[in-house]
């Protein structure tokens, strides 16, 4: 896997070069939230300290979920949505979805609103929760179950401050977008067995930092506590601060743009990242974990199967003939 990562390190040195062939047919947009990102996590790097206390988990299992949701008001097709999320979780990572379920509203947006939307945007929103008015809104026409389960899980780690998941706001600057997406859209994935799969490069970077934790459990806590801080304890016990805000930086590029080579190219090198931030714990099951998902990515797995070797070959020595 080392050599994997100096072979990558190498071609990385080509980023200059797609950054250029995407920006001739790329938006400036695009390339403005590239910049405008960096500046804004920089800015978050330097006050996350003084937000950033040691959560203490709390022990207020609710025993009595069922007599609960039976007493409240909800859309009819989350019932079976609901018992799954339900059989899936740990009681304590409940109580924000009880609390936001009584008088949820899901509205339904119909072809030609989709067709407008697209239209105007050039890209088309699935789907939304809006905390304010406690109201999924659903403008994808096909499978639109896998996105109202996303939108739910959205809705059941909506925190008190209408955050959710791992989206924060550190004195109206907000980091935890891209991390909070691809994390909703792994647990939409593993909970309700979603076949439409969003978010893909950042799922595969938040399965390597969830190794970080020594009970994965752990990061759903986090995630339906509204508590991105835990994330980023946890992450300090191998990496540093710097580490982290690149992180959380990329993952929030990998969502807000839409740059083709760029996507690939970054994501591959923040999982190679990580996977040598993780090696700092010399834990065999940590890191042998984490070189089983680096395998699954198409291109490592052929510069794996090929056994390139790195070093350069000894030169043949030309002889003279006299």
């Amino acid at each position: 896997m080392d050599q994997i990562i100096n072979i990558f390190t190498a071609l990385s040195g080509l980023y200059m070069i797609t950054y250029f062939i995407d920006s001739l047919f790329e938006t400036q947009k695009d390339l403005k939230t590239l910049k405008f990102n960096k500046l804004r996590h920089l800015d978050a790097y330097n006050i996350i300290d003084n937000f950033a206390t040691q959560d203490t988990q709390s022990n207020s299992n609710i025993d009595n979920i069922d007599e609960i949701l039976e007493k409240l008001s909800y859309p009819s097709e989350l019932k079976e949505i609901i018992i799954t999320f339900k059989n899936y979780i740990d009681p304590i990572n409940f109580e924000t979805c009880i609390g936001k379920l009584n008088n949820l509203k899901i509205n339904y947006f119909n072809l030609i609103h989709d067709i407008k939307k697209y239209l105007q945007n050039f890209c088309e929103s699935e789907g939304k929760y809006i905390p304010k008015e406690n109201t999924i809104n659903i403008y994808k026409v096909f499978d639109k179950k896998s996105v109202l389960t996303h939108e739910f899980l959205h809705m059941a780690s909506t925190g008190k401050n209408q955050t959710s998941g791992f989206c924060t706001n550190l004195d109206d600057i907000w980091i935890g977008n891209g991390l909070d997406e691809g994390y909703t859209e792994l647990l939409n994935e593993r909970i309700f067995n979603s076949k439409h799969l969003s978010y893909t490069y950042n799922i595969e970077i938040i399965k390597i930092l969830e190794i970080f934790f020594d009970n994965p459990k752990d990061m759903e806590y986090a995630y339906f506590h509204n508590n991105i801080f835990i994330i980023y304890q946890t992450f300090l016990k191998y990496g540093t601060k710097e580490e982290f805000f690149s992180l959380l930086q990329v993952l929030d590029n990998l969502v807000e743009t839409d740059i083709p080579i760029y996507k690939k190219v970054t994501a591959i090198k923040t999982k190679l990242n990580l996977y040598i931030i993780l090696k700092r714990s010399q834990n065999k099951e940590k890191i042998l974990a984490a070189e089983k998902i680096l395998e699954t990515d198409p291109l490592i797995k052929l510069l794996k199967s090929k056994n390139i070797i790195l070093a350069n070959k000894p030169k043949q020595k030309i002889k003279i003939k006299k």
